[in-house]
């Protein structure tokens, strides 16, 4: 995914720099109950895979000085090193942030032979179950969370989406057999923040998955402290096409209703008659949507990959995210142009993923 810098001309830049300031505000406090999340517990280790980038070795410092989470960086630590000199930071390796190099899996059997147990029937021999381990960090940080050394993990800052997704199914795999695996982000706008699903993950779900992605997401904006204010998205305006998008979109929004009586949940309906709460008192006034809703639910990964990339260009909006939902584990993948302000955020999030995650099942490290 591109960047989302917007490509207009900037004629003041000063008044530019202020209204980026602004936003980078914005985010701190929208991070606050994360953070705050993150704090409750013991102190939880969280891997990272590409530990030799400049924007992951950024991070670190506000994590060392946020007290957030025990890092742990792949990578090697002469290379972090000679980084951490040019970039002027001030936490020590070994002792604030914890340092894996790859090469040490020659002396743990114990890593290759847990991916391969995971692998072994996907084509995957021993030796190249041996060369992923020491060579594929994703794979790694995966194998160290399955195998509970470390409590969660972050990835994607180099690669694509869909290969780091692809690696975490294979080594944690989802919940339960059922679980849909799905993602969420979060915008944040003047207006102040817009979630929306599913921009990185399932192509086309069905209505039951968009049933399973709401519910995850309605969940996640309840942890900012937020209520969630539903709109399920189509080209069909409340029952205007029969069309089969439509009608699973139709179909998910009368599932969630029924489940959630009391929660603001509304579709299927345009983007806009779900923005425009005047237009829609016209076309449907017994909605139980009030006014602009916070979660946008797409119908399938185009639309919601296309809007999230037209909203990042058009408005300068700042992404969290993407948060993935349904793993076994926690374990999140960043897009590559994500900066050291957003892999901590990106920290925070998984960093209280992890705490709701000890909540329910036991941590044992």
């Amino acid at each position: 995914m591109e960047s989302g810098v917007a490509t207009r001309p900037i004629e003041d830049l000063d008044a530019y720099r202020i209204k980026l300031q602004g936003y980078v505000n914005q985010a701190g406090l929208f991070m606050q109950p994360m953070i705050e999340k993150a704090k409750q517990g013991p102190q939880r280790r969280i891997v990272y895979a590409e530990g030799e980038n400049d924007d992951v070795l950024m991070s670190m410092q506000a994590m060392v000085d946020e007290a957030v989470a025990k890092p742990i960086l792949i990578g090697r630590q002469s290379v972090m090193e000679a980084s951490i000199d040019r970039l002027s930071l001030r936490f020590k390796l070994g002792e604030d942030v914890e340092v894996f190099d790859p090469k040490d899996c020659d002396l743990h059997n114990r890593y290759w032979q847990h991916y391969h147990k995971k692998v072994a029937r996907k084509g995957i021999s021993v030796e190249t179950a041996k060369q992923e381990m020491r060579n594929n960090c994703t794979a790694l940080a995966s194998v160290m969370v399955d195998l509970d050394e470390a409590h969660g993990m972050i990835c994607g800052k180099v690669g694509r989406f869909d290969t780091h997704f692809k690696t975490l199914l294979q080594v944690l795999g989802p919940k339960t057999p059922d679980t849909h695996v799905s993602s969420v982000c979060a915008l944040l706008l003047p207006s102040g923040p817009l979630f929306l699903a599913d921009a990185f993950l399932t192509v086309d779900p069905t209505a039951e998955e968009i049933v399973a992605s709401t519910e995850a997401s309605m969940n996640f904006v309840r942890q900012f402290g937020i209520k969630p204010k539903v709109a399920l998205l189509s080209h069909s305006n409340f029952g205007t096409s029969s069309d089969p998008q439509a009608n699973k979109m139709r179909q998910a929004s009368a599932t969630l209703r029924e489940r959630y009586p009391n929660e603001e949940i509304e579709g299927e309906m345009h983007s806009f008659t779900a923005l425009n709460e005047e237009l829609r008192q016209t076309i449907f006034p017994n909605s139980k949507l009030t006014g602009q809703p916070n979660l946008l639910i797409m119908p399938n990964l185009d639309t919601a990959n296309i809007t999230l990339g037209l909203i990042r260009s058009l408005t300068d909006a700042l992404l969290i995210g993407p948060f993935v939902h349904g793993l076994s584990k926690p374990a999140h993948i960043v897009i590559p142009s994500v900066t050291g302000r957003g892999m901590f955020n990106m920290s925070a999030i998984t960093a209280a993923d992890v705490e709701l995650h000890c909540e329910t099942n036991e941590c044992s490290i």
